[in-house]
C-alpha cells in the first residue's frame, strides 16, 4: 500500500488523512501522529474501526472500497484472507477488522462489509 497524498487536519496535532492505495484503489486513512509522506509504503494492515454489517457474498463479486462522501466512513467488498487474524484485501490492501467475523465465515470467503474509519496501525 502506497501513500499518494497527505491532507493535514492538524499539524500541530500531528493529525493527518492519508490517502492509501494502488493503481486500482485508493481509500482515505487517519494517522496521529503522523510523519508518513507521500510514496512512503505500509507494510502493516489498515484498522477499520466500527465495523457493522459483515455479510458473506455469495456467487461473482468484485473487490472494491468506497469512501462515504467526504467522511472517515467506508463501505468495502473484500476477499477474507485470515478468518482467524480478521484480515480481508481489497487487492492489495489489507485491512485488520476490529471485531471477529461471524462463525460461518472462513479464508478465501468474500465479505462486504462498512467501517466508521480506516486507521493505520502504527
Amino acid at each position: 500500500m502506497i501513500i499518494k497524498r497527505c491532507e493535514w487536519l492538524s499539524k500541530s496535532a500531528q493529525e493527518a488523512v492519508l490517502f492509501v492505495g494502488n493503481e486500482n484503489y485508493e481509500c482515505a486513512v487517519f494517522l496521529q501522529p503522523c510523519s508518513a509522506k507521500v510514496d512512503d509504503s505500509l507494510v502493516e494492515p489498515l484498522l477499520a474501526i466500527n465495523v457493522k454489517g459483515i455479510a458473506k457474498i455469495d456467487g461473482n463479486f468484485q473487490v472494491a472500497i468506497d469512501r462515504q462522501g467526504a467522511s472517515f466512513a467506508h463501505d468495502v467488498v473484500a476477499e477474507v484472507i485470515d478468518s482467524k487474524a480478521r484480515l480481508v484485501s481489497v487487492d492489495s490492501i489489507i485491512i485488520e477488522l476490529d471485531d471477529p467475523l461471524p462463525g460461518d465465515i472462513n479464508s478465501g470467503d468474500v465479505i462486504q462489509f462498512s467501517c466508521g474509519r480506516l486507521d493505520v496501525i502504527a
